[in-house]
């Protein structure tokens, strides 16, 4: 009789070790059905990262921690799901940031181009008040946009200076230098250098859309210049 259970014991173990179940496996499929979400907002997708992390471990270790199939079963379709929207939604943010930074580009150029040939109207309607601060409360003293426009035009040292040039502007994008989310929209911090003029300066334009999110979508954006000013 005890040799009997001797050898019937090992079979029970393996039956039980076979029925193991990892947590991960569970956990790892969760992240990377949240990563699903990673395809319209990119700051989720982490969790398919995360989700396709640990889908391998448990599909690396299952064999000598002897879990279960569901298990594996969960694990592999961690891996599955999570690496594709992790790869979709690098590919989306890869192109949404390239679009981007073409709008953000061509607005700022549209700025410079205009302002250099005294299109002011086309200035005064791209202009933007980011930087401005608030607005004064007194309704009688408070001031339009478009009164704010003419007055930075004729006052702001970047602006007069570009307006008084001669020599014919010619407007090259330099770099990228920095992204922010402001109170009033998403801006875009573009350097550009006159190489129309025999020392070409170089300035910093403000490009801003009116969404907050650098990556949310509606169906009409609006973009602007906030302000420009001299790179030292």
């Amino acid at each position: 009789m005890a040799t009997q259970e001797s050898s019937f014991s090992p079979e029970s173990d393996e039956a039980a070790d076979s029925e193991a179940f990892s947590g991960l496996s569970l956990l790892g499929l969760v992240s990377s059905l949240v990563g699903i979400l990673s395809v319209q907002y990119v700051h989720l997708m982490p969790f398919a990262i995360v989700g396709t992390v640990l889908g391998m471990f448990v599909l690396l270790f299952a064999k000598k921690l002897g879990l279960s199939r569901i298990s594996r079963v969960f694990a592999f379709l961690a891996v599955a799901i999570g690496a594709t929207f992790a790869s979709w939604g690098t590919s989306q943010s890869y192109l949404h940031s390239n679009y981007e930074l073409s709008q953000a580009r061509k607005v700022a150029e549209l700025y410079l181009n205009s302002l250099s040939k005294g299109d002011l109207d086309s200035v005064y309607y791209l202009v933007g008040f980011q930087f401005e601060g608030d607005r004064r409360q007194n309704e009688d003293a408070r001031e339009s946009d478009l009164d704010k426009a003419k007055k930075r035009l004729a006052a702001d040292s970047a602006h007069v200076a570009i307006q008084k040039r001669r020599e014919p502007a010619k407007w090259t994008f330099v770099s990228l230098d920095g992204e922010a989310m402001g109170s009033v929209g998403y801006s875009y911090k573009l350097k550009y250098r006159d190489d129309g003029q025999t020392n070409p300066p170089t300035y910093f334009v403000y490009a801003r859309k009116d969404v907050q999110e650098r990556f949310a979508t509606k169906e009409e954006v609006h973009w602007y210049v906030d302000t420009i000013e001299a790179a030292k």
